[in-house]
């Protein structure tokens, strides 16, 4: 039986081995999925990352320390030689990954902090080097060498935090020559390649808007530069240079992309990865003369180590081309007939690449007081605070954003656009309403309330009109479209309220979920579905609230009466013939709203957890609102 004492005597013999490896597999695991929590939704994929993210500095810390706390004079020659070439090995794994700079936009505004910890990793892993080092020996040049690497990779990093949020990073437009010849290069690409037009577009608006910067002043679009305008295109296309854009947001905030795809970027990559080359060659020749010297499990490792860094860094060479930003470096030069033949190739590839989940969440709140069910271990977990915030998770869903809702969209927010007139929007159903011949004292009520307040009302009210329809088998496109859109506001509401800036969100929610377990659970009978509860709130008269339950009310929800605001609402819906129109117009309207006045790191914030409908609605707005206009 192996005893604890074999075990304690391997950890000493190869505890710095340990960490080096599992920094890693850190680093392998933050290459893979770094970017992909652009378009993949869900805790799971998060805290991968976040933990992955947190660890590897801290393991490489420790690693490190271990290197500089080590007695040099309890190894013999060939052990050292390995021993300090894991200093600068760590070095290059730690500014390794490409598709991860910054967990969250946070870590963008550290970018002095990190600049000040590469001097200090740099002095340490120097420190280290000088200790290790022997003169007589031509295994201390593969220091330099690893060194070298090590500097390029994590220079990297550092340049991409810290020219985030400067607006200085990315492919200047000056590259694409003066703005007035960027409608030349439109002309001039050939029209047999789809989606080359549509990139360049995007990232010409992603540029003069700099989305990530909210002090960025910039008049729109449409008043200096026409054909940048994208009003002529289909629904598809309009989400798809949003898609373009906010990906090209991503990159920025989040990724080495605008860093690389430089020239100073493309000359650090190629030292980088020389020099891992160049290190793994040297390695290979040295030992092979001293063989006998060298302990052979140690020689194995700082192999793996160096091909694992070798093939990783390669890993990402090889993607380097599928990605828009080399598509627009091949524009600069598409007269060249072996970059045509390459826009050939990924022009249309680049429909067909992910840049954000395409789902909708959906969150109906008479199915959540439905079918809501206790938790196991109900009792610690409600002790702990987090019960409803659970059930609110297991109840909510995704689902594909149709074709017919980008439309709607599109369509609706025309409207709103006409309305404002570049201005910011202040209206949240007003204007919808008045569009409809509906602004009186039927509907008007519905929309002064508190934001949260009317959404509320108006997602009740819908699921009234959608189940009344559905019973006498009403059905068609817009009417889903309708629900679509309410499930997915009361989604926002329920779990993210902070993106539509609500601080009583929360106390809304409780107070509508109490109102409707009381209403359901009063009934002579047991409701079993929405339908049947639609066709209660629909018919019968709701019962007045008793003293005791008045006294039971927060300050926010007192004189308050959500099922009987949502009643009288859904009757009014229904005695109009063009309910669906009303009800679709304002839901739009509501979102426009909620995605303007959403700060912008919410929306960056939101591009890391598989995107979302509502940031893209926000950048389509930003791109028609201008920054130069004060209110009186």
């Amino acid at each position: 039986m192996v005893s604890v004492g074999y075990f304690k005597e391997l950890w000493v013999d190869w505890n710095i081995e340990v960490l080096v490896l599992v920094s890693f597999v850190l680093q392998i695991i933050l290459t893979i999925f770094g970017s992909r929590r652009r378009y993949i939704p869900g805790i799971g994929i998060r805290f991968a990352v976040w933990s992955a993210y947190l660890l590897s500095n801290y393991v490489a810390k420790i690693a490190i320390g271990k290197l500089t706390d080590i007695d040099t004079k309890q190894f013999d020659l060939s052990e050292q030689k390995l021993k300090g070439l894991l200093a600068p090995l760590i070095f290059v794994q730690i500014g390794s990954p490409d598709t991860i700079t910054a967990l969250s936009i946070e870590d963008n505004r550290l970018g002095l902090r990190q600049f000040l910890g590469l001097l200090i990793q740099v002095g340490v892993v120097i420190l280290i080097i000088v200790r290790f080092w022997n003169k007589h020996s031509s295994f201390s040049f593969l220091f330099l060498l690893m060194f070298l690497a090590g500097i390029s990779k994590y220079g990297e990093t550092v340049w991409a935090l810290s020219t985030a949020l400067t607006g200085e990073s990315g492919i200047s437009i000056s590259e694409f020559d003066q703005e007035e010849n960027v409608p030349t290069l439109l002309r001039q690409l050939p029209e047999s390649i789809p989606g080359v037009e549509l990139i360049l577009k995007a990232y010409y608006r992603f540029s003069c808007l700099k989305p990530h910067l909210e002090n960025w002043l910039y008049k729109p679009l449409y008043e200096s530069l026409p054909w940048m305008s994208i009003d002529g295109y289909s629904a598809e296309d309009v989400f798809r240079i949003t898609d373009s854009e906010l990906g090209f947001m991503y990159d920025v905030l989040y990724t080495k992309a605008p860093i690389i795809y430089t020239w100073q970027g493309c000359i650090l990559r190629i030292i980088s990865f020389l020099s891992l080359v160049s290190t793994l060659c040297g390695l290979a020749i040295l030992s092979s003369h001293a063989s006998a010297k060298v302990k052979l499990q140690y020689l194995v490792f700082t192999y793996v180590l160096l091909i694992g860094g070798v093939v990783l860094e390669l890993y990402q060479i090889i993607l380097l081309p599928f990605t828009e930003w080399a598509i627009l470096k091949m524009m600069r030069y598409h007269n060249m007939p072996a970059v045509m033949q390459c826009l050939r190739v990924l022009g249309p590839k680049s429909s067909e690449w992910k840049r954000w989940s395409n789902l909708l969440g959906q969150f109906n709140l008479l199915s959540f007081c439905l079918h809501d069910k206790h938790l196991k271990y109900s009792r610690i977990i409600k002790f702990s605070g987090i019960d409803m915030e659970l059930r609110k998770t297991r109840s909510r869903t995704r689902v594909e954003f149709p074709k017919k809702l980008k439309e709607l969209i599109v369509h609706e927010m025309k409207e709103v656009d006409n309305a404002r007139n570049a201005k910011p929007v202040t209206q949240r159903g007003h204007w919808a309403l008045e569009r409809h011949g509906c602004l009186n004292d039927e509907f008007k009520w519905s929309v002064k309330r508190d934001f949260d307040k009317s959404i509320t009302i108006w997602h009740i009210a819908t699921d009234i009109c959608y189940h009344s329809d559905v019973q006498y088998g009403v059905t068609n496109s817009q009417i889903e479209m309708g629900k679509l859109l309410s499930n997915y506001m009361m989604y926002v509401l329920v779990m993210r309220p902070h993106m539509f800036y609500s601080t009583t969100a929360n106390i809304i929610f409780q107070h509508t979920y109490t109102e409707l377990m009381i209403f359901l659970r009063t009934r002579p009978s047991l409701v079993k579905g929405e339908g049947e509860a639609c066709r209660i709130f629909r018919t019968e008269e709701l019962p007045e609230e008793s003293d005791l339950d008045k006294r039971k009310e927060t300050v926010v929800t007192s004189d308050w009466h959500v099922l009987k605001d949502a009643q009288r609402l859904a009757r009014s819906l229904m005695s109009k013939e063009n309910k669906w129109n009303i009800i679709c117009s304002v839901w739009v309207e509501m979102l426009c709203y909620a995605a303007s006045n959403c700060p912008m790191e919410y929306h960056a914030e939101q591009l890391r957890r598989g995107g979302g409908l509502i940031t893209h609605v926000w950048l389509l707005l930003a791109h028609k609102t201008d920054k130069f206009y004060t209110s009186d």
